[in-house]
């Protein structure tokens, strides 16, 4: 207990604090950009109400930036960590008063298998993470492909400019880069505690290209313009914050042994050490309830986890942070003495979660002779319901040295769900005592 008590206040001092490189808390950069209202400049055009026409967001509009905040805090709340049983696992035995490996495999990556570490045994270890993102409900998150289309404020006589719109054009750059610092003790044979301690770096820059579309002015170009009678506008947002993620304690029981595996009970508690206005954490205490089942049969070690977490209401009020069932299935394959591969899918539901979906909404409008019309385009709508995200994970365990394990994966999106990344590389270490 005192060495795991000297390596949390290890962990403790060299953690940076929090970062900002913005006055803007990254939770409100596309709060501003998308929910911002649109000011044109007052009409130039001779016999048109003065006024400074003024374009609002709709309901979903005001729904997304939040949507997006959850699903990039989401993410980042499913940092990779390694197993609290780590690459090496021992039995005592009373025959020869020695401890022997249980497993000639090092274990999964991104799950946990049932056996433990042994008593009095602990490993420490980090793993790093980059990741970027490339849609979100499978639109292309560059290139303007996300657009939201805000309307005219009603003013007094129900003018017929009030038909016309503006388009907005998101184009966002997200990345983020984790590193994570874990240790994990055996208390007895049969119980692990744990500790994962990250670090992470968001940056995100974000454009919004806010055109005029002239419904119902159609070539009366003096009456809905920006500044300096332009039909376009550009706005630029951007922001970084670096500090400590949300901390992860772990606790696992081994309580049915079975030859090179068997069945045990985990918990882990996730606390809101994150800084939920950068996007850094959830803002929310959660709690995760699971079973584990693992086994050996020649070269393959097959594993399985299943639970549901429990989460409470973050303080940020503007995340919704829901319960989960999450599960993870797999196999540790043993290649040689030095060498395991891995191979892992991922899944969690986040239920009620709500999402955005992409639909038509059609507008209707009338021109100054006094004809009607319509024009349908396609932005963003929320619907209620679950929303599934399932990860497969390949990677290898390699062996150097004593008791000295280096990890090289690549985690893979399989849904199209909320945000993607592209392919994430995730390298890591760890050594037990």
């Amino acid at each position: 207990m005192l060495r795991v008590s000297c390596l949390v206040l290890a962990f403790a001092t060299l953690l940076p604090q929090v970062l900002h490189a913005q006055d803007t808390p990254l939770s409100q950069v596309l709060v501003e950009l998308i929910q911002a209202d649109v000011r044109l400049a007052p009409p130039s055009q001779p016999g048109f109400p003065t006024h400074e026409a003024h374009f609002v967001p709709g309901e979903d509009q005001v729904l997304a930036p939040y949507l997006f905040n959850q699903a990039i805090v989401s993410q980042l709340s499913a940092y990779p960590v390694g197993s609290s049983s780590g690459g090496f696992t021992y039995n005592f035995d009373p025959a020869l008063g020695t401890y022997a490996r249980s497993s000639n495999t090092f274990g999964p990556s991104f799950a946990e298998r049932a056996l433990t570490i042994g008593k009095g045994r602990l490993n420490v270890g980090g793993n790093y993470q980059h990741a970027s993102f490339n849609t979100f409900e499978g639109k292309d998150l560059e290139g303007g492909d996300i657009r939201f289309y805000l309307t005219h404020e009603d003013v007094a006589g129900d003018q017929f400019f009030e038909g016309d719109l503006v388009e907005t054009a998101l184009d966002v750059d997200i990345t983020t880069d984790t590193f994570s610092m874990f240790a994990n003790y055996g208390l007895t044979s049969r119980f692990d505690i744990g500790i994962v301690v990250p670090v992470a770096h968001v940056r995100l820059d974000a454009t919004v290209v806010a055109s005029v579309l002239r419904l119902a002015t159609e070539n009366i170009t003096g009456i809905h313009q920006f500044v300096g009678e332009e039909s376009r506008e550009t706005i630029v947002e951007s922001g970084s914050a670096t500090g400590i993620g949300d901390i992860l304690l772990r606790g696992k029981y081994h309580f049915l042994p079975r030859g090179a595996g068997g069945l045990a009970a985990a918990m882990d508690l996730r606390l809101p050490t994150g800084d939920e206005e950068n996007l850094l954490g959830t803002g929310a205490t959660q709690a995760k309830f699971y079973v584990i089942g693992s086994g050996a049969v020649s070269r393959l070690a097959p594993h399985f986890n299943i639970g549901y977490t429990f989460s409470g209401d973050s303080s940020n009020e503007f995340l919704n942070v829901t319960d989960e069932f999450n599960y993870v299935v797999g196999t540790e394959i043993y290649a040689s003495e030095r060498l395991t591969v891995n191979f892992d899918v991922i899944g969690r539901q986040l239920i009620d979660s709500g999402r955005l979906v992409d639909q038509t909404k059609t507008f209707n409008f009338r021109n100054v002779a006094g004809q009607q019309g319509s024009a349908s385009f396609n932005e963003f709508a929320l619907r209620d319901g679950n929303l599934s995200l399932a990860t497969s994970a390949i990677g290898v365990k390699f062996n150097p040295m004593r008791n000295l394990l280096i990890s090289a994966n690549l985690l893979l999106p399989m849904t199209d769900g909320g945000i993607r990344s592209n392919p994430v590389p995730v390298i890591g270490i760890d050594y037990a005592f």
